[in-house]
């Protein structure tokens, strides 16, 4: 937790603590559980929202995946396709992991040419407004006993669509300036140097500050988890520059600069969020200066592939199937090592 003071962290508003929000350094919905107290005002912690909630929906099959909760700690529900040989059934899957397939009504012709009507996989409401339906119009409801369990594999996914559009840079903008002001303080980052970086969040105004990339070095040598989300804050007076990376996920890497014409301190500073357990992870540095190197890499390194949302997306999903293969290996070993 970090306190701002009595003014909205965006729109730099004076505002009574009855009409400011925490703020969240990464989304609730992502896992995040840090957190700037009176934060926001109502109203921009609601246009916030708008875009963050776009972007947090379209990973929920991720979230489902880790099982990552939100701020109630609830793991989603995410739709899912369930296939029992060359069937294939449209179904959901619920946080603990129970499979719900989406009924199917179908028309058959009984005796004498009566149309009759099969509904499989109803859930018990609905079994109750089919049997309250069938006695208002005086049909008959027959119900048979439950079957046998049905065994088949169970498919999630989803598209990694709003990764690399405003909705994905303006979230990842505003989780790097939350960031500075967790890190850093709410005074220095409410200065005039992070004016641009507020606007494009608030407003989605002005050029995007944040920046998809894809560099091979610099993911090997951080060598995050996928139930990980991180940021990295470099500011360097020299150079009048706060530059940051933020990490989604283990896997998806922002380049966001906060500024480009500040006056202040140097900072460097490294925060790394398990969102699964709910936990900032220690991160031990080979020397002060790594999150200037990192950024500084990354930004002028000739292997970074800039804003190529296909190489973005085969990337991300390559790293979430080694880490998947990585843990299933891990967790047989550790069965066979128990036998």
């Amino acid at each position: 937790m970090a306190d701002a003071t009595g003014k909205c962290i965006f729109c730099l508003r004076e505002k009574p603590e009855s009409e400011l929000t925490h703020e969240h350094v990464f989304p609730a919905a992502l896992g995040g559980v840090l957190f700037i107290e009176n934060g926001s005002c109502v109203t921009c912690n609601n246009g916030c929202s708008e875009f963050e909630q776009a972007l947090a929906t379209e990973l929920i099959p991720l979230r489902h995946l880790l099982q990552i909760p939100d701020r109630r700690g609830k793991v989603p529900q995410t739709h899912a396709t369930f296939k029992v040989g060359e069937k294939e059934y449209e179904a959901r899957v619920k946080g603990d992991g129970t499979v719900q397939l989406k009924p199917v009504v179908s028309e058959v012709l009984g005796s004498g040419g009566v149309r009759e009507f099969l509904h499989q996989f109803a859930t018990e409401r609905q079994k109750e407004k089919l049997r309250a339906e069938a006695k208002e119009k005086g049909k008959q409801f027959i119900e048979s006993a439950p079957g046998e369990p049905m065994t088949g594999e169970v498919h999630v996914g989803g598209e990694l669509e709003l990764i690399g559009s405003s909705e994905g840079l303006r979230t990842v903008s505003k989780i790097a300036y939350a960031g500075l002001v967790f890190r850093a303080g709410a005074r220095l980052a409410m200065g005039d140097g992070f004016k641009e970086i507020r606007a494009y969040i608030v407003e989605g105004t002005g050029k995007p500050t944040a920046r998809s990339f894809v560099n091979y070095k610099f993911s090997d040598a951080v060598q995050q988890g996928p139930h990980q989300h991180a940021i990295i804050l470099a500011a360097r007076h020299d150079k009048k520059r706060v530059d940051a990376i933020v990490t989604l996920f283990g896997g998806l890497n922002y380049f966001v600069v906060l500024s480009n014409h500040y006056d202040g301190p140097d900072i460097c500073d490294t925060l790394v969020l398990d969102a699964y357990r709910g936990e900032v992870n220690s991160i031990l540095q080979s020397h002060v200066d790594a999150e200037i190197l990192e950024t500084e890499d990354v930004a002028t390194s000739g292997g970074t592939i800039w804003d190529d949302l296909p190489t973005f997306g085969k990337f991300f999903c390559d790293y979430l199937d080694r880490a998947v293969q990585a843990k299933m290996e891990r967790t047989q070993g550790a069965k066979e090592a128990n036998n």
